[in-house]
């Protein structure tokens, strides 16, 4: 009888580290009881944005006022069909307020460990809007979509991260 009580003590302290052990982001969190596209799709704004650890919301606050809306994309037939709307509007180096509005089916990639997605913001005239592309949010026809690598998940936060070359970009997206 002692026996069986110390195994099943055993058992039960395992647990945790078995579930805690199952996060699929680096930056949490641990455990949810939903999906990882229900926690993707709502509305965000960014509420951080940096290039290689320098904080460059300052420059993003002063030109830009965007939202980024992560949705099932009802058009297709398919529950694995996703779309992103990016709208708002973009200060030009004239200073006058531009309307921006883009949408597109959102590619996702899951990996049994991480999760990306490519984000196609393009700029289609850079007369409507000079000196104001932001890599990588906002980009050039010509210009290859980046992926984003999905850090942290929760409910109400996502966390992004975009690496090129040798300049790492965070993002914080807030609902």
């Amino acid at each position: 009888m002692k026996t069986k009580s110390i195994r099943n003590i055993f058992a039960l302290a395992l647990i945790p580290f078995t579930v805690f052990a199952c996060s699929r982001f680096e930056d949490g969190p641990k455990v949810s009881f939903r999906s990882v596209m229900k926690r993707i799709y709502g509305t965000y704004r960014i509420e951080y944005f940096s290039k290689n650890e320098v904080d460059i919301m300052p420059y993003w606050n002063q030109y830009y006022n965007i939202t980024f809306v992560f949705q099932l994309d009802e058009s297709q037939y398919s529950n694995e069909a996703h779309s992103l709307m990016v709208q708002g509007t973009i200060m030009d180096s004239s200073n006058v307020v531009q309307n921006y509005s883009i949408g597109y089916p959102l590619s996702i990639n899951y990996e049994s460990d991480k999760v990306e997605f490519w984000m196609n913001n393009y700029m289609w005239d850079s007369t409507i809007y000079p000196g104001r592309k932001l890599y990588p949010i906002f980009i050039y026809p010509d210009e290859e979509a980046p992926v984003f690598l999905i850090t942290r998940l929760t409910d109400k936060e996502m966390w992004i991260e975009h690496i090129s070359s040798s300049d790492v970009y965070e993002i914080h997206l807030k609902e």
